[in-house]
């Protein structure tokens, strides 16, 4: 029998999605990053216990699903290693599923197929490098989000000696970081994310290669 599922959401509200700063306000970032929180926990609902790992500046109040917030004013790294060390010291009663907050486009058959992958770490890489999810279960295992993070993970596996799993997925590889990224939120998106960029007026360019548009009557 598998072991229960522990989800963990590592979200930053304050100054969010500094990146898309050209494009959108402080304020609209902040906005957009609850939007996707809000989906990707949609996703993950009755996977197991979800748990959002934040800094001391967010209001779950208004979500319906049941949810433990951790509050951490660690780095990603830290933060997430504290959380794996804490369950390693308690048996390792449950496999952990790390998702970023951010996989606006995330569904329930690419968590399925993630779940399904065999592996004492699975890992599902982002474009350029990065790693969007990571299901450990391996007590030993830690995270290394520094850079090009999906060759580092890759890497520490090998030094640990377990099986890396791999689970491809092009949605589940779309984290929303860069404006061009946002594009693919307007055109393959669904939920509270597509949603926000639509109310704030934004759109995909006929002009194509991901060039977008921001109509100033929307209100």
């Amino acid at each position: 029998m598998p072991r229960p599922l522990r989800v963990v959401l590592p979200f930053k509200l304050c100054g969010a999605k500094s990146r898309l700063a050209s494009i959108l306000s402080l304020q609209e970032r902040e906005l957009l990053a609850l939007s996707m929180l809000e989906d990707v926990l949609a996703a993950v609902s009755g996977l197991g216990k979800v748990t959002i790992l934040s800094r001391p500046e967010i209001d779950v109040s208004h979500f319906t699903m049941p949810l433990e917030v951790v509050v951490s004013d660690l780095d990603l790294n830290q933060a997430l290693n504290a959380f794996l060390q804490e369950m390693a010291r308690g048996g390792w009663q449950e496999d952990l599923l790390i998702v970023m907050s951010d996989l606006a486009l995330l569904t329930r058959e690419d968590l399925l197929g993630m779940v399904k992958t065999e592996g004492d770490v699975v890992l599902a890489p982002g474009r350029g490098g990065g790693t969007n999810m990571i299901l450990v279960r391996h007590p030993q295992f830690r995270t290394c989000y520094e850079g090009v993070s999906f060759p580092r993970h890759l890497d520490q596996a090998r030094r640990l000696g377990i099986q890396a799993g791999i689970f491809y997925s092009y949605l589940a590889g779309c984290d929303i970081d860069e404006p061009q990224d946002l594009t693919e939120v307007l055109l393959h998106g669904k939920g509270k994310a597509a949603r926000t960029l639509q109310g704030l007026g934004l759109a995909v360019s006929e002009e194509g290669k991901g060039a977008l548009v921001r109509r100033r009557d929307v209100t």
